[in-house]
């Protein structure tokens, strides 16, 4: 009598699917986040200083003015006006309290100062006390020391 020996396979099978769906996502996702972070960002000339804070990280409560030179207020990609900008504010102080909650401004170099002073005294009337101004450095080759131009 002859016995069969019977042949077992022991295999392991990696199902890719699922893996591929998740990197789809975080594709998305990094997509969506960085699209959202241009459209709070205007491109704008901001002003030059020789000194100032560079934040470690970005604030939580973080809120974003841009004021363009003809001075337009743009909060998210659209032209807001100052009232709707204080609308906006109050709502954002109802979600968190006004030490949670930090202005940046962005304003080009070119807007009048005017109109910065008067987005500072709305944040200082909703009680907001964190109000940075964004700047640039200057170009080591534009300083004071630079050489001018050739005569």
């Amino acid at each position: 009598m002859r016995l069969r020996k019977v042949k077992r396979t022991y295999g392991c099978e990696i199902n890719i699917a699922p893996l591929i769906d998740v990197v789809f996502l975080l594709i998305i996702f990094f997509m969506t986040v960085s699209q959202i972070s241009r459209v709070e960002v205007e491109d704008l000339a901001l002003p030059e200083a020789e000194k100032g804070e560079t934040p470690q990280r970005a604030p939580a409560g973080r809120f974003i003015v841009n004021v363009h030179k003809d001075g337009r207020i743009v909060v998210a990609g659209r032209t807001r006006s100052i009232t709707a900008l204080q609308g906006m504010l109050g709502r954002e102080l109802e979600e968190r309290s006004p030490e949670d909650l930090t202005v940046l401004l962005r304003g080009d170099q070119e807007t009048r100062w005017e109109d910065i002073a008067e987005i500072m005294r709305v944040c200082a009337g909703r009680g907001i006390g964190r109000v940075r101004v964004a700047v640039t450095e200057p170009d080591a080759s534009e300083g004071p020391d630079a050489p001018g131009p050739a005569s």
